[in-house]
């Protein structure tokens, strides 16, 4: 063992692996202290793009025009992550260009920028743009309108636009003004029928109508524009043209419309009146047809709208017309055996039972009459009048006051009746006898009403309602022909 330790080649070898051993013992503490801390530079730099960042243009904006700035630029920073996020937070990076030291010409500038951490690295792209100076001047130019003719509703024409102010400012470059081959004031028109008027965007245009960077004032212009109806309705007729065959016969031609719109010029509308022998051709028709036929176009006039009308064209074969007649007949038997409605209007409601010590006032229905609808057989129903039909409310318990009454109907055998309200509203109020005789002295008792005021009427007395309908018997046509009636 000793002799071991005093050579000299193994005291060598243990001082060299103490040593190996005392490096790896530091190395590893260094490393484990970084991770701890954060401060490897592997996780502890990163970068960051700004997209769209405003470019700010510092120049002599009274007398001078700039192009060739971009508008927006995009921002890259690298750096450590707390200074990202420091300025993340921030959010006050400005880019920017100072051309006020530049004089008339093109100049190759840099971008700059300012309030960004010193600890960042910045790239702008692009870093370095052209930049155009020139002298800036003022220039006017003739407004025009500028819209869609042909976004007018059909038969409508629109005019000649009146534009207020008439001309405009335009301030650019010279190089700008001299491409201005349109100043033009933009209109929208969707299917309009009446006169235009309202405010337009003013817009410079190069010849080729590329809209030029340039300042215009004023911005917008005021624009009218008269739109004209330049159509005409106008009423058709026609003409029956060819030869139909033998054994048919035309019963009837006529129309789907009545009129067509005529489009043209005032002068020559006014000229139209209507459009006359629209030829029909029946040549070969043996049935009942449909058949299209061109509206002809008179002279002068754009357009007719529609283009074609329908003709209906009914005919018959001749041999066929008395087995129609056989048929009409056994139909007018049938139709005689169908139920059918027939109706009255304005028949008077009889108060039975009234009182002479009373006053009765029909509140409701207004006059005291009611309709009346029957059914029954056709027949039965072409023979009733009004004489046939009692409308009756029975008063005769009422007492002072206002009382909802049923109304009674009364119709021939065979038929039945419904009535238009089924209940009337009457007043009953006293009469003041003085009063009455002063005031009424010869007046004749109420319709409806006993003439002896002592004995109570009796419910199903309707004489004076039967002689009021037997007086208007002589009008009963005239009733009957006013009466709604249906033969169904």
């Amino acid at each position: 063992m000793d002799r071991l330790l005093n050579n000299p080649w193994i005291m060598k070898i243990i001082a060299l692996l103490l040593a190996l051993m005392l490096y790896l013992s530091v190395s590893i503490d260094n490393q484990d202290t970084n991770t701890i801390l954060g401060t490897s530079k592997s996780s502890g730099t990163g970068t960051e793009t700004i997209t769209n960042v405003p470019v700010e243009v510092s120049y002599d904006q009274d007398n001078m025009i700039i192009s060739g700035v971009p508008d927006t630029v995009n921002v890259t920073l690298e750096g450590s992550k707390s200074a990202l996020q420091q300025e993340k937070l921030k959010q006050d990076l400005e880019v920017y260009v100072d051309l006020n030291n530049y004089g008339l010409g093109e100049h190759q500038v840099e971008l700059q920028h300012r309030n960004i951490s010193d600890r960042l690295d910045v790239k702008i792209d692009p870093q370095v743009v052209t930049v155009s100076i020139e002298n800036q001047q003022s220039q006017e130019f003739p407004v025009e309108a500028s819209f869609d003719k042909n976004q007018v509703k059909k038969g409508y024409k629109a005019g000649s636009a009146q534009i207020s102010p008439e001309t405009v400012t335009v301030t650019g470059a010279k190089s700008q003004l001299s491409q201005v081959a349109y100043v033009k004031a933009l209109v929208e028109l969707d299917n309009v029928s009446k006169d235009v008027n309202e405010q337009a965007e003013v817009v410079a245009f190069d010849k080729n109508l590329n809209k030029l960077d340039v300042s215009i004032e004023p911005e917008v212009v005021n624009v009218t524009i008269p739109i004209e109806n330049r159509s005409k309705k106008v009423p058709i007729s026609l003409e029956q043209t060819g030869t139909l065959g033998e054994g048919i016969e035309i019963t009837g031609i006529s129309l789907d419309r009545d009129e067509v719109t005529v489009i043209g010029e005032k002068d020559v509308l006014d000229s139209i009146s209507s459009i006359d022998n629209i030829p029909v051709d029946v040549t070969g028709i043996s049935k009942t047809s449909d058949i299209k036929v061109d509206v002809p176009v008179p002279e002068g006039v754009d357009s007719v709208q529609p283009k074609q009308v329908t003709v209906s064209v009914k005919v018959k074969k001749l041999d066929e017309e008395a087995e129609e007649e056989t048929d009409a007949e056994e139909t007018s038997v049938a139709e005689e055996e169908k139920d059918g409605k027939k109706s009255f209007e304005s028949l008077s409601v009889t108060l039975n039972g009234q009182n002479s010590k009373y006053r009765y006032e029909i509140l409701s229905p207004k006059n005291g009459v009611v309709g009346v609808d029957l059914l029954g057989p056709q027949q039965q129903l072409r023979n009733v009048t009004r004489s046939d039909i009692s409308i009756t409310a029975n008063v005769a318990r009422l007492t002072p006051g206002e009382f909802s009454v049923p109304i009674s109907l009364t119709v021939p055998n065979g038929v039945e009746g419904t009535l238009s309200t089924k209940t009337l509203r009457v007043k009953v109020s006293e009469k003041n006898p003085s009063n009455e005789e002063e005031q009424n002295p010869s007046e004749p008792p109420e319709e409806g009403g006993n003439n002896n005021p002592d004995e109570p009427s009796d419910p199903s007395d309707n004489t004076g309602s039967n002689e009021e309908d037997e007086g208007n018997g002589d009008n009963g046509a005239n009733d009957e022909e006013n009466d709604s009636s249906s033969a169904n």
